[in-house]
């Protein structure tokens, strides 16, 4: 995964298999957050807000941008996009992501 104007990039490797390219991975991406999100969010202007799934915590400080379809953790600062809130969720690689998260 490379950064490239603050938006996570995947670069498609050649090996990876058919069902990596382009647009299954834009695909992926576009699979709705708060749809994976276990818990309730609440929406705090534009945002959906709630306690992070990854670590143990009291005051939500995890943030769900629906617009952008990105999340972030104030509290473990960590954020992304779909495929990247599934693959830490889940433990799977990226591959195995776009296969369960394209439509």
């Amino acid at each position: 995964i490379t950064m490239l104007n603050s938006k996570p990039r995947y670069i498609i490797h050649p090996s990876w298999p058919e069902q990596v390219k382009e647009d299954n991975i834009a695909s992926a991406k576009r699979y709705p957050i708060e749809e994976m999100y276990e818990g309730k969010l609440r929406k705090v202007g534009q945002v959906l807000m709630g306690c992070c799934p990854f670590h143990e915590e009291r005051t939500p400080s995890f943030a769900v941008y629906p617009e952008k379809n990105t999340w972030y953790c104030f509290g473990c600062a960590s954020g992304g996009d779909a495929v990247s809130f599934y693959m830490k969720k889940t433990g799977c690689s990226f591959i195995q992501a776009i296969g369960v998260l394209k439509k």
